[in-house]
């Protein structure tokens, strides 16, 4: 007779074996994997938005123009640099035009600190009346600190950084001649900037 020749059952459930243990690992690693792949890159998207940011603000305090702006009510200005604590509103030159619309270069731009979130918003006109809404967009979310500091001319009467503009009994174009400010995002070490503010 012949003998028929072929995997035992216990050879077979040794080769399962050997195989889910195989598998197991093999997705395990893929799941690692994949997970390293989404950290990775929700911390580039949160690189990319801090960068994106920091280069907005360096931009805006960059490009200052001592140009004030009519009060909503139109009888008096504001000033062209406003920052106080709850907010920071300034007039900026340099806005592009690619579509060559009825505008101004200048516009007007403010920055706020919301529960931790950054806005930055822009209206369409320099003089404004109560009914022009900004646009705006949420720069960055978990701000822990913003701090913005100016440095006067020295006609201004002091030359120490302060954290708020216009100092007293200064005229509604006036500028510093520098700014500082600090940024500190959960997650990254804080970002320090100063920018010197063209004439």
């Amino acid at each position: 007779m012949r003998v028929a020749s072929g995997f035992t059952l216990i050879e077979l459930l040794v080769a399962l074996a050997i195989f889910a243990v195989m598998a197991t690992l093999a997705f395990g690693s893929l799941g690692q994997a994949v997970a390293q792949s989404e950290a990775l890159d929700a911390s580039q998207q949160r690189w990319s938005a801090l960068k994106r940011a920091v280069r907005l603000i360096e931009n805006d305090f960059a490009q200052l123009r001592p140009r004030p702006v009519r009060s909503i009510l139109g009888q008096d200005y504001d000033p062209a640099l406003d920052a106080s604590a709850a907010e920071l509103i300034l007039t900026r030159g340099g806005w592009l035009n690619p579509a060559l619309l009825p505008r101004a270069e200048l516009q007007r731009v403010r920055y706020r600190l919301i529960d931790g979130r950054l806005l930055r918003e822009h209206w369409p006109v320099l003089d404004r009346i109560s009914a022009t809404q900004p646009a705006g967009e949420l720069l960055l979310a978990d701000v822990q600190r913003l701090r913005v500091e100016f440095l006067p001319a020295r006609r201004l009467g002091a030359n120490a950084w302060m954290d708020f503009w216009p100092p007293s009994g200064a005229a509604a174009d006036s500028l510093p001649v520098a700014v500082r400010f600090s940024l500190a995002v959960a997650g990254s070490e804080e970002i320090t900037r100063l920018i010197e503010v063209g004439p």
